[in-house]
């Protein structure tokens, strides 16, 4: 299967963000930023050093490479990253004017901004080499044996 098609695969451990009564409300949003900075960017990262040092040998061979997928791995960097930043923001900000109000700014903050570190997650997945990636593809959990 190509590697455009798989997607990452972010476990939705659910965090207690409050308790009313007997009602629970949890957000998946500790567990999206703890993975998205401990798991993707060191991958990420080793894999854009991989293809700087292949870009400074080609051009020490005295030829001129090609260095767009090291740009496009900078830029998803640094939009992970940004996402990660939006996120821990986003999610820090508690609505108490009751459950449907905490459950609107999930909807309207937080998961927009869970959504956009996962698009840059998933890019970067599309990218970097498979013996990198930390973390099970869509296609590995489903075909495990």
């Amino acid at each position: 299967m190509p590697r455009a098609a798989r997607r990452i695969s972010v476990p939705l451990a659910r965090h207690r963000v409050a308790e009313s009564g007997n009602e629970t409300k949890e957000t998946p949003s500790p567990s999206t930023i703890k993975i998205a900075k401990t798991s993707i960017p060191p991958a990420a990262l080793r894999y854009q050093t991989e293809l700087a040092n292949n870009a400074a040998a080609v051009k020490a061979a005295g030829l001129t490479g090609d260095s767009a997928i090291l740009k496009q791995v900078t830029e998803l960097i640094g939009r992970l990253q940004a996402g990660i930043v939006a996120l821990e923001t986003t999610a820090a900000k508690h609505v108490t004017e009751g459950v449907l109000a905490e459950a609107k700014q999930f909807c309207t903050s937080v998961l927009p901004a869970m959504l956009k570190v996962r698009e840059a997650a998933d890019s970067l997945e599309a990218i970097v080499e498979d013996d990198i990636w930390p973390l099970p593809t869509f296609q590995e959990i489903l075909f495990i044996k």
